[in-house]
């Protein structure tokens, strides 16, 4: 077994942050497994349900005001930088001609 994860973890340096993402998702989900079974096991599943459900409705609070600020910054652009109104303006004059 020791060669196939040698050459596993191998791979996965090859192939960038989506393995390493992929890594961490992996493991967290089998921590929420476990974690999962005891909450169970021990009839602690309903509080941990309801405290799930907490922080899932504080969750859309929070994203439903950042949509809401994009939103409101949507209609503003940065002024340009000299380059740009260079070249913006530059662009106008050969269009004109």
């Amino acid at each position: 077994m020791g060669h196939f994860w040698a050459s596993f973890f191998d791979h996965l340096r090859n192939c960038g942050r989506n393995a390493t993402l992929f890594m961490i998702t992996l493991g967290l989900l089998l921590v929420l497994i476990i974690l999962g079974v005891l909450a169970y096991v021990t009839h602690a599943l309903p509080y941990v349900l309801g405290a799930l459900v907490g922080a899932m409705l504080i969750a859309m609070a929070v994203a439903f005001r950042r949509m809401r600020a994009r939103r409101r910054m949507r209609g503003e652009y940065p002024p340009l930088s000299a380059l740009e109104l260079r070249n913006a303006r530059a662009r106008l004059r050969k269009a004109r001609s």
